[in-house]
């Protein structure tokens, strides 16, 4: 082995092992410190719900419709496509869970009037903006997931949301009651 490579391979591993340290230190600090949102999820397709041992999520604030994006003063939806916006949210009046109240591609001034406010990225348009805001994703244990595809219906997520808007999915409830497998 030439002396550069004796140098080079541990450089190498370090810095993957840097790397990995940071993404578990970024998403456990949201969890700890950040806002935390109970967040109702939409049934989909039970046959495409899984791939592996996680569950696919989808939220309602995932859909958002023509009175929120007619306020937020967004004209032309199609340059948006596959870009970073910023959803505010709002507790709901009648329930536990929030709901999406405005959009904008501009982070500062939603949070001008609302406490709340996720990042997510446009997938698609249409008459509606379709967003993933990275927690669409559950992991559960080999072969636990039947609980969740039977109750989808029932489901909802509590997220943590930092104040930058990153977020990451701290529990999950199915009938109010938060599912554990262990």
């Amino acid at each position: 082995m030439k002396p550069y490579q004796k140098i080079l391979f541990p450089v190498i591993v370090a810095a993957q092992i840097a790397v990995l340290g940071f993404m578990i230190t970024k998403q456990e600090i949201i969890l700890a410190r950040g806002t935390k949102v109970l967040l109702k999820c939409q049934p989909i397709d039970p046959r495409s719900l899984f791939s592996g041992d996680y569950v696919i999520l989808n939220y309602e604030i995932s859909q958002i419709g023509e009175d929120i994006i007619s306020k937020s003063g967004i004209k032309d939806l199609q340059h948006l496509k596959k870009r970073e916006i910023f959803v505010a949210l709002k507790l709901r009046p009648d329930d536990k869970h929030y709901g999406a109240a405005a959009v904008s591609e501009n982070m500062d001034d939603l949070k001008k009037l609302y406490p709340v406010v996720i990042r997510g990225r446009i997938e698609f348009t249409d008459n509606t903006l379709h967003i993933k805001y990275g927690v669409e994703s559950y992991f559960v244990p080999q072969k636990e997931g039947k609980i969740i595809e039977e109750s989808l219906k029932d489901v909802s997520a509590e997220v943590s949301i930092s104040d930058s808007g990153g977020s990451a999915i701290s529990k999950l409830f199915i009938a109010g009651k938060e599912v554990r497998f262990y």
